[in-house]
């Protein structure tokens, strides 16, 4: 009996130890992004909030295409989106812009100035947690009317919903998303098609931003159709210029007074300025642009990007949705060398110190000038906050 209760004891002392002291968590690393919640935990926090990520545009050079190439006619870009995919797939519903075409291996795949991707770049993107993603943009016709049908096709069958192309009349409608018991509209709108004409017996095939008509038609019958919050993405504005023009002031003015609440610009592959601004009476946000998300050009400014969160809650007595919080997160586009050739890491700064990440080349300077480049020129004073994640906020 006396041998048996030393026994019982040093057992009780493991199950003690592995209950307050779980194997593991004294090495978990600062990049684990432990602290950030998954989509799954987001959702199941609450039935009438919800948030929305936002992000610029997802570009495939041709030095990407090789990048992801993994043997003869298969690719593999999950890598691009490893760091970053936390911050993505933490959203109810996340959305960016689609900037290239997917007109299948029949066509040489290519990057600019005519974008053909391999599909395989939508699994990654779904992979990373996007839900959403608008294919109106100036690269939408680089493949013809075909290539921009198959986009459509294409995204779609492979659990992305697509704004702003359709392949028919028919099929032309807001794209409205419920989540949590909100009703979103994301409409999406581009202001060129880079010289090739959208068919005149296929308006319908790219949304144009035109006059800005047609955006307010479809916010009503989007609103028509039981949408509580109107998204709007807007590309548009002049290349590299990190501030908004008269053109896209004028517009985004009689989008908001046409009833959209958040206007996400892209285009200019550099930051743009974000407002709060109130219209009528209500509340509304504008990103002019949100730069790159992903690419692999390499101009100044031209790696940096931002992920925009918009937190809407539904208020159960009056069932109105409000938008609680527009906040970002700073991001850029590591470009470093591995297996002999270029590989990408979108890479989110959370906070203005650098986090040790296993890349080579990446510095503590590059870090710190991404974050200052972003902080002082998209909200100058704080006026709209970095995002900050529910552990953080504690």
């Amino acid at each position: 009996m006396k041998r048996i209760i030393p026994i019982v004891t040093a057992i009780l002392a493991v199950i003690l130890f592995v209950i307050f002291f779980p194997f593991g968590k004294a090495a978990i690393s600062p990049e684990s992004h432990s602290d950030v919640p998954s989509k799954t935990e987001q959702k199941g926090n609450s039935s009438n909030k919800l948030q929305i990520a936002a992000f610029g545009d997802i570009m495939m050079h041709t030095p990407q295409i090789k990048a992801g190439a993994i043997g003869a006619n298969n690719y593999d870009f999950r890598s691009f989106f490893k760091e970053v995919k936390p911050y993505v797939s933490q959203a109810d519903i996340a959305i960016g812009n689609f900037e290239m075409t997917l007109a299948g291996p029949s066509k040489p795949y290519s990057g600019f100035p005519q974008f053909n991707a391999p599909d395989q770049i939508v699994d990654a993107l779904k992979d990373t947690g996007v839900d959403v993603v608008s294919t109106s943009n100036n690269h939408a016709m680089d493949t013809g009317v075909d290539g921009a049908i198959r986009t459509h096709k294409v995204v779609n069958e492979r659990g992305i919903q697509t704004t702003g192309t359709s392949p028919s009349a028919e099929k032309r409608k807001p794209l409205i998303v419920e989540k949590n018991g909100i009703k979103v509209a994301f409409l999406a709108y581009t202001e060129l098609t880079n010289g090739i004409p959208v068919p005149q017996d296929k308006p319908y095939l790219i949304n144009l931003i035109g006059d800005g008509t047609g955006i307010a038609q479809d916010i009503a019958q989007a609103k028509k159709e039981g949408a509580e919050l109107v998204c709007v993405s807007l590309h548009w504005g002049v290349e590299y210029q990190r501030n908004p023009n008269p053109s896209q002031k004028s517009i985004a003015e009689k989008v908001f007074k046409a009833g959209a609440d958040v206007i996400f610009g892209s285009h200019p592959h550099v930051l743009q300025p974000m407002e709060k601004m109130n219209v009528d009476g209500k509340e509304k946000y504008i990103i002019y642009s949100m730069g790159n998300f992903v690419s692999n050009q390499k101009d100044r400014y031209t790696d940096e990007g931002i992920i925009v969160y918009v937190d809407l809650e539904k208020d159960p007595k009056t069932n109105q949705v409000k938008l609680k919080e527009f906040s970002y997160l700073p991001t850029f586009v590591h470009k470093y060398n591995a297996n002999g050739k270029q590989q990408y890491a979108v890479i989110p700064t959370p906070k203005q110190e650098a986090t040790n990440l296993p890349y080579p080349g990446l510095s503590a300077s590059k870090w710190q000038s991404v974050w200052n480049d972003t902080v002082s020129h998209v909200s100058p004073g704080n006026a709209i906050p970095v995002y900050a994640n529910p552990a953080q906020k504690q």
